[in-house]
């Protein structure tokens, strides 16, 4: 949702029509998005003379500042299989905190909360502050494209999933994960854009998870999207259903992902012009004010998003746009039928959230507007506090990649976390 375009979207689509895979359950290499052959083109990148925390991973990242990780493998009940990379405390002694799961957006992965380096990111300084900090991937992005049966690159029903599946799916098990590695009774949570609603649809559909997380900071919080200001979004919602028959027609399931074409030159396009190319994408798209977040880690952040994620995933947000409520995939009658039972998708009962949340949001947050904030906020039984960075430019990424973070949200989050620490 954050970086999505028109543009791109009408390109991947230009890929793949002139071949006709309606009905196959298969995807072919006609359907497939053009990629680039070396992995991760990373030897490219060096010879460009790239910053080299543009192509590392996570853990190359975290050894290179000098921190301990650890690489886990979570298989939920339907059969993904997702990478989690926990950062261990720079701390001595047992300091009995609980452990911390922290969820990215869309399109993107664990490592938003490390590659604006150790000063900024949120990983680290939390690691630092002597928390155990477990970075979950969801299912799709590079670092979870793998399922105990089905094949990313040749069954589409592996990316039949949308944040319905994540939250009903991924974050339960990763909470258990950690809760039986670390023998702690509840978790912290804390997430970004989407891994705000990955947790609000959790928190709903299974409630009995409320008891296992202690409190949740929700960055860019998004649930209910009628009042979303970017018009790039706006224009694609109105003809949702449209693109994703277009998309499952071709067999064009996984979009913008970190091995195909597009990523590539959006890369370059930010090495040479950060703030022209990558800055204004996320101006247009999330309300960015440009030159709010160094051009360098804007330009190493485009190195690490566009990490891939499902056409379902986009197509629900488009959904909860037109709808204006915050519902369930609408799978047409016979589907919604199949599914829930009933003709039209449920409602995410947020009443349902009993657990502690903290909301946190930004005042020019063309996704996450303060309006829709207020109506998820106005139905939580537990809201601990909404909090609006006082700043008249923060929007969706200021949070975790603007320096001012550790004024306006980092102490905030040290705060809750001390409190609630009990």
């Amino acid at each position: 949702m954050e970086v999505t375009n028109c543009v791109v979207v009408l390109y991947l689509l230009l890929l793949v029509l002139p071949e006709n895979h309606v009905g196959t359950s298969k995807l072919t290499p006609a359907t497939r998005p053009l990629s680039y052959a070396l992995p991760e083109a990373r030897e490219l990148k060096m010879a460009l003379g790239y910053a080299e925390e543009i192509y590392l991973n996570f853990t190359e990242l975290t050894t290179k500042n000098g921190y301990q990780t650890e690489e886990h493998k979570i298989t939920t009940d339907d059969g993904y299989i997702l990478k989690c990379f926990r950062i261990l405390p720079k701390c001595t002694g047992n300091l009995k905190r609980y452990p911390i799961l922290l969820m990215h957006g869309i399109l993107d992965t664990s490592d938003v909360w490390i590659l604006a380096g150790e000063k900024l990111g949120l990983g680290y300084i939390l690691a630092s502050n002597c928390y155990d900090v477990w970075a979950v991937n969801s299912r799709g992005n590079r670092y979870s494209r793998k399922h105990i049966t089905l094949d990313p690159d040749k069954d589409i029903a592996f990316w039949n999933y949308s944040f319905d599946e994540i939250g009903m799916f991924d974050v339960p098990a990763a909470i258990d994960y950690i809760l039986k590695v670390t023998n702690r009774p509840r978790v912290f949570y804390a997430g970004h854009s989407q891994g705000t609603t990955d947790f609000f649809a959790m928190a709903s559909l299974r409630p009995e998870y409320n008891q296992k997380v202690q409190l949740s900071l929700q960055l860019a919080p998004v649930a209910w999207m009628t009042n979303i200001y970017s018009p790039i979004l706006r224009a694609l919602a109105q003809n949702v259903d449209f693109l994703k028959e277009v998309l499952d027609a071709v067999g064009l399931v996984e979009l913008l992902a970190m091995h195909q074409l597009e990523h590539l030159v959006l890369e370059v396009l930010c090495q040479a012009a950060p703030e022209p190319t990558c800055g204004a994408a996320l101006a247009l798209s999330t309300g960015y004010e440009q030159g709010t977040i160094d051009s360098k880690v804007l330009s190493i952040s485009f190195g690490h998003l566009l990490s891939g994620s499902s056409s379902k995933s986009l197509a629900h947000y488009g959904q909860l746009i037109l709808s204006r409520k915050f519902k369930r995939f609408d799978e047409g009658k016979d589907g919604n039928l199949k599914r829930y039972k009933q003709t039209q998708p449920p409602e995410y009962n947020v009443s349902n959230i009993t657990s502690p949340v903290v909301l946190i949001s930004g005042k020019n947050d063309w996704l996450s507007s303060l309006k829709d904030v207020a109506t998820l906020s106005s139905k939580l039984p537990n809201l601990v506090e909404n909090y609006v960075v006082p700043e008249p430019k923060w929007s969706h990424h200021n949070h975790i990649w603007d320096v001012r973070s550790l004024k306006y949200v980092v102490p905030k989050i040290l705060d809750y976390l001390e409190q609630y620490n009990t």
